[in-house]
């Protein structure tokens, strides 16, 4: 049959190497075409990215378990996130500022963050680490690179919503508001990058903005908008939760309440997991990481040196009290960073970020923005005493702004991490290419800008 390249540890094999170490090798693609092996996959990690990672492998054949030291999914970042599918990769924060020099990019996101980052070192060093590498050449590969990634899973998104046939709720399009004419004319490279990746984006008056958003107040301070059609919100949560359902149909286990201790990965991966009943030992023969929190000693002798950056947010959710007032889709106001859109019969309004250490009290300044955003372009459409819910969360991105998916550097380890901001906007497409990876398959695009490779100490 020739030699294969292992995509897990990259050792080029004989068939004799494929047959004695298909429990190991992770991703042997003889194993997987010819011989249609599977294995026994961990997951770690109940977010949307995990489910669909487990989505993914379960419809590859695997056995999979997936632990989550909460005590049900998506109790963390996916639980009240913006909303927003964008390709476009029009969402607040999901970059730093790309102007200037280092300098430059340093001081103007600094300036851009919540909450002041000048008087904490460990702020000051988060943020450097954050805007360094995003000069302006190295920011427009990365921004293309999301942008594909972008595309590629909102395919992969409505492919696993029609075959599963989930229900969730969703509407169509974002509308950027822009507040001045040099505010526009400073998007140019944003709208040249648009049309560089084929991304629909119209430049709209406020008269045609309104067509758009009927609700829009008429007094909103804005001078042109950026209408982006191929952008969607859905509920992230709800489609996470269906999909849990769907997996476990397929044959998934979950394991909640399961807080993963230890992780040995010689001979064969072993977990240590902590529940109500004690502790237990896993046994399996691969492992993906599908969350930053990883057991303290493999980070210590992982040979990837990731950059990650925590940043905090908020997400204000309200019962609507008028329909007609209230947004059809989701509408981001460029000048505040942040979005206010509708989810059924509930208004969502998310902003705010934060570096640092997550605080223990929320933000006064940007919980009042947000209801002050609101009743600014859409007065009336909300009904405040009605389940009014503030959440504050943490989202862990990765300086370069692409997340790490792929072999970790370790035996028998795969990663799916650093989404920050757009883990939405990129669940269902980068759990395809992880899953692509392990059964040694040609990816559907490009992976060499979100392998986790790209770290190696």
């Amino acid at each position: 049959m020739g030699a294969f390249s292992c995509t897990n540890c990259g050792h080029t094999a004989d068939l004799a190497h494929a047959c004695e170490k298909i429990a190991c090798s992770a991703s042997a693609r003889f194993a997987t075409k010819y011989l249609k092996v599977t294995m026994k996959i961990a997951v770690v990690g109940a977010g949307v990215v995990g489910i669909a990672t487990a989505y993914e492998l379960a419809a590859d054949g695997h056995t999979v378990t997936v632990f989550d030291k909460s005590a049900a999914a998506c109790e963390e970042a996916s639980f009240a996130n913006s909303g927003l599918v964008a390709p476009s990769m029009q969402l607040p924060f999901a970059f730093p500022s790309e102007k200037g020099n280092a300098t430059m990019r340093f001081l103007d996101t600094g300036r851009r963050l919540t909450r002041s980052p000048w008087s904490a070192l460990q702020e000051i060093k988060s943020l450097w680490r954050w805007t360094h590498p995003h000069g302006p050449d190295t920011h427009a590969k990365q921004y293309a690179s999301a942008q594909q990634l972008g595309r590629y899973s909102a395919e992969r998104l409505q492919y696993v919503i029609e075959r599963s046939q989930i229900e969730i709720e969703r509407s169509e399009g974002q509308l950027v508001l822009v507040r001045t004419e040099q505010a526009l004319q400073r998007l140019q490279p944003t709208l040249d990058a648009l049309k560089t990746q084929d991304i629909a984006c119209k430049v709209l008056s406020p008269e045609e903005a309104r067509k758009q958003e009927p609700s829009l107040h008429s007094e909103a301070p804005f001078h042109a908008a950026l209408w982006l059609p191929g952008d969607k919100v859905a509920n992230c949560r709800q489609f996470a939760l269906e999909l849990k359902t769907v997996t476990q149909k397929m044959g998934v286990n979950y394991q909640f309440g399961a807080d993963v201790q230890d992780l040995n990965l010689q001979p064969r991966p072993t977990l240590t997991v902590a529940n109500s009943q004690g502790t237990e030992v896993v046994t399996a023969d691969h492992v993906v990481l599908c969350t930053n929190r990883a057991p303290r000693h493999l980070l210590l002798k992982h040979p990837l040196n990731i950059p990650m950056v925590e940043l905090h947010g908020y997400v204000l959710s309200v019962a609507v009290r008028e329909p007609l007032n209230a947004p059809r889709s989701a509408v981001h106001d460029l000048h505040g960073n942040l979005v206010i859109n509708r989810l059924g019969n509930r208004i969502r309004v998310s902003a705010g970020a934060e570096l640092g250490p997550k605080p223990e009290t929320k933000n006064a300044k940007v919980v009042n923005a947000m209801y002050r955003a609101l009743e600014l372009y859409f007065p009336g459409a909300a009904n405040y005493p009605a389940g009014t819910q503030v959440w504050h969360g943490t989202r862990h991105t990765i300086a370069d702004g692409l997340p790490a998916i792929g072999p970790s550097g370790l035996p028998h380890l795969s990663l799916n991490i650093g989404h920050g901001a757009c883990g939405w906007t990129w669940a269902c497409g980068s759990a395809r290419l992880l899953a692509d990876q392990i059964a040694g398959r040609l990816a559907a695009m490009t992976m060499d800008p979100m392998l986790p490779t790209r770290f190696l100490r």
